[in-house]
């Protein structure tokens, strides 16, 4: 059958998606695959199908449909590679001179294919063989990560059952604010000054701990380390991306709040792996029909409708990805007001992915247009910096509510999982300070909280001082790690206890 029917053309058509897929594990959800998958694959049957009736030779049809779809799926990668290609000062290779290119060369295959080519069916067996290659690794890659996943939440969820003591128990909210950098980095860095914002929280009675780093410079390390109140090495999951997400969505403190009975709240955050579909309360928001998702966006970025892509959106980071963002956001600030009203006692675990890019806020939430890779550091600073501004004036309002809303007095950590990003703080001693601060009612925080506390023990001292555990408090180390290789930790030294 391999030798006669030319399946090649339909097993390609899905190879595209499948290996970015692949490449992507642990940053997507695997139903996010599902919609362009079948697109693909109806894509295909279609092309080669019609193309078939034109020819009258499905043998011929196969081949044209291959080329097609190749010189499809690349337009995208190819642009990327020479976008940035001048002679002078002029950009050589837009997509006024390079679609007419790709045009020209699928003419020039179709003719040879079609008029030229002697024994098309010689080539069935080989590309058949070939496309089917192509698609076991990434297959497989897939499959072993699900695999690996299912693996290690199992092992999670069989590793904590403790039980906490009977006692009067307030809600906790987990706010991380991803790339939120600490006071003296925005001020230094960035000449920002955001002593307002946090002398409000202490005016709520919030602690501030002003000497506060992150223990791990990316975000997969930092809340799987904060989630299981421990560093990475001593949880074995140091080289596993697998069990390290594992470890993030089913953490010992996730499993802790459930087996004592607490409701897991959770949102959509655009990263899967802190996105908890499986919580108790998992508080999405109406996504439109039509709305692309990340991954969707992302395949066609590597296609030839990046045309289509580029001529409605110039800036990186198209119009559908920025109005998810926002909705993701918006919606979560609106969800999380509404949980005081919710019975029972709760756990939510909220990632707000701002200041991070993309920076599509403005210091009051309204859209903004960013350069992307094309701005100056100055713009990137102020990007930024508005997103701060945003992000401070709605957390201020959020914790006002959920403190004044709640029949017992919650507990809320607002955290930044690490600093700034590597465009503007590439080195350690920048990335790694944090913001990081506590509403711990009924407590003496200067007894139990201290200026350098990191996020590895801060659910040590909520689970001592409110559930009755006797947890050791851990040495508060950093580790800083190269973009090209995080598991290339080095140690950061906090130079801020050093400041008169």
């Amino acid at each position: 059958m391999l030798k006669r029917l030319p399946l090649y053309p339909i097993l390609f058509s899905v190879f595209p998606v499948l290996s970015l897929a692949a490449y992507n594990t642990g940053e997507i959800a695997l139903d996010a695959v599902l919609r362009p998958l079948f697109v693909s694959l109806f894509g295909g049957l279609i092309l080669f199908g019609l193309a078939s009736w034109i020819l009258r030779d499905w043998d011929r049809a196969a081949l044209a449909v291959l080329a097609v779809l190749f010189l499809f799926f690349i337009y995208g990668q190819v642009y990327n590679l020479v976008e940035d290609i001048t002679f002078g000062n002029v950009s050589i290779f837009r997509h006024r001179t390079l679609l007419p290119v790709f045009g020209i060369l699928l003419a020039a295959l179709l003719f040879f294919i079609v008029r030229q080519l002697n024994q098309p069916r010689a080539f069935t067996l080989w590309l058949n063989l070939f496309s089917i290659f192509l698609l076991i690794y990434p297959m497989s890659k897939i499959l072993l990560s699900v695999f690996q996943q299912e693996s290690a939440d199992r092992s999670v969820q069989a590793s904590y059952s403790q039980v906490a003591a009977d006692v009067n128990r307030p809600d906790i909210y987990y706010i991380i604010l991803d790339a939120y950098g600490r006071e003296d980095v925005l001020q230094n860095l960035l000449g920002y000054d955001n002593r307002e914002f946090l002398n409000s929280l202490r005016q709520r009675g919030f602690y501030v701990a002003d000497c506060s780093q992150s223990n791990y410079a990316y975000t997969e390390f930092s809340l799987t380390s904060s989630l299981n109140f421990d560093y990475i090495d001593n949880l074995d999951v140091s080289y596993s991306r697998s069990d390290r997400i594992a470890l993030l969505k089913h953490s010992a403190i996730r499993s802790f709040f459930e087996a004592n009975g607490y409701k897991i709240v959770a949102f959509p955050t655009g990263w899967p792996y802190t996105e908890w579909q499986d919580a108790d309360l998992y508080l999405d928001f109406e996504h439109p029909v039509t709305a692309l998702s990340e991954f969707e966006s992302l395949i066609l970025d590597t296609t030839a409708l990046r045309v289509v892509s580029d001529f409605q959106s110039p800036n990186p980071g198209d119009a559908s990805k920025k109005d998810l963002r926002r909705l993701r956001v918006f919606s979560l600030l609106d969800n999380i007001k509404k949980l005081p009203r919710t019975e029972g006692d709760l756990f939510v675990f909220a990632h707000i992915v701002v200041p991070h890019f993309p920076y599509t806020f403005g210091p009051n939430g309204e859209v903004t247009e960013f350069r992307g890779k094309d701005a100056t550091y100055e713009e990137t600073a102020a990007a930024y910096v508005g997103q701060v501004q945003f992000i401070n004036k709605e957390i201020l309002n959020v914790v006002e509510v959920l403190i004044e809303n709640s029949k017992t007095p919650p507990v809320i950590i607002i955290q930044g999982d690490h600093g700034p990003l590597p465009d503007l703080a590439p080195e350690g001693s920048h990335r790694m300070p944090v913001l990081n601060a506590y509403y711990l009612p009924g407590m003496q925080v200067d007894k139990i909280l201290y200026p350098s506390i990191t996020p590895v023990n801060s659910f040590r001292v909520i689970l001592n001082s409110y559930f009755g555990q006797d947890l050791s408090l851990l040495e508060d180390h950093s580790y800083f790690a190269p973009l090209e290789d995080r598991n290339e930790y080095q140690l950061v030294p906090n130079t801020c206890l050093d400041k008169p």
